[in-house]
C-alpha cells in the first residue's frame, strides 16, 4: 500500500515537474521557411548537395582552443550550390541555439572561401522575437556579410545601452554565425573537400 502511494506521489511530481519546465517555452516565429531562405541565398546555383560535416575529437579540441566554443559532435547540414559545370558557388548552413525562451535559428550563406555571403535569422521563439524584431528592422544582420574565419564577429550593441535582452540574443546571433564559419572552415575548407 505504501509503495503505490509513493509511485503515484512520484508521478504526480514528475508531471508537475515536466509540465513546469514546459510552461516557460514558447512556440518559434517562422521569419523564414528554410526552403525561401535556400532560394534567397543560393538562387544562382543550378545544382544543391548537402554535404553533412561532423567534426572529430581532435577538431573539437582545436575549436574550443581557439574560439572558446565547444562544439557537438553532431553533424551539421551545409547545402552546397553549384553552377551547371559543378563549380562551388556557395554554401548554406542554418545554425540553431536552444535558450531558457526558445530557440533562436539563423541561416548562413558562405562564399565559397568561407566568408559570410549572408545571414538572417530564420526562427526565433516567440518570447525572444519582441527582442530581436527592432534589430531585424534595422538589418542588423547586414553587418555579418564580408566576415570571415579571422573577423572579429562582436555585436556593437554587446558595447551597452539600449535593451539588455537585445543586446544578449543580438550576441547570440552573432555567435551562431561565427560557429557557421568555423564549421565551414574546419569541416570543409581544412579538408579540401568542396
Amino acid at each position: 500500500m505504501f509503495l503505490h502511494k509513493a509511485s503515484a506521489a512520484a508521478g504526480l511530481i514528475f508531471l508537475l515537474t515536466a509540465n513546469c519546465a514546459w510552461a516557460h517555452v514558447t512556440p518559434p516565429v517562422v521569419l523564414v521557411p528554410e526552403r525561401d531562405a535556400l532560394a534567397a541565398q543560393l538562387g544562382e546555383a543550378k545544382k544543391l548537395s548537402l554535404r553533412e560535416v561532423s567534426l572529430t575529437a581532435d577538431e573539437r579540441k582545436a575549436v574550443q582552443s581557439a574560439y572558446g566554443w565547444r562544439a557537438s559532435d553532431e553533424p551539421h547540414a551545409f547545402y552546397m550550390g553549384r553552377d551547371d559545370a559543378g563549380k562551388l558557388l556557395g554554401a548554406a548552413v542554418f545554425m540553431t541555439q536552444a535558450t531558457m525562451h526558445g530557440i533562436i535559428r539563423v541561416a548562413v550563406a558562405l562564399t565559397p572561401d568561407g566568408r559570410v555571403k549572408s545571414a538572417e535569422v530564420a526562427e526565433v521563439a516567440e518570447e525572444i522575437y519582441p527582442h530581436l524584431k527592432p534589430l531585424i528592422d534595422r538589418g542588423f544582420m547586414k553587418r555579418h556579410a564580408g566576415l570571415g574565419i579571422g573577423s572579429s564577429f562582436e555585436s556593437p550593441a554587446a558595447a551597452g545601452g539600449g535593451d539588455a535582452m537585445a543586446q544578449h540574443y543580438d550576441a547570440m546571433v552573432s555567435r551562431l554565425v561565427q560557429r557557421a564559419v568555423i564549421l565551414y572552415d574546419v569541416g570543409v575548407t581544412k579538408r579540401g573537400v568542396t
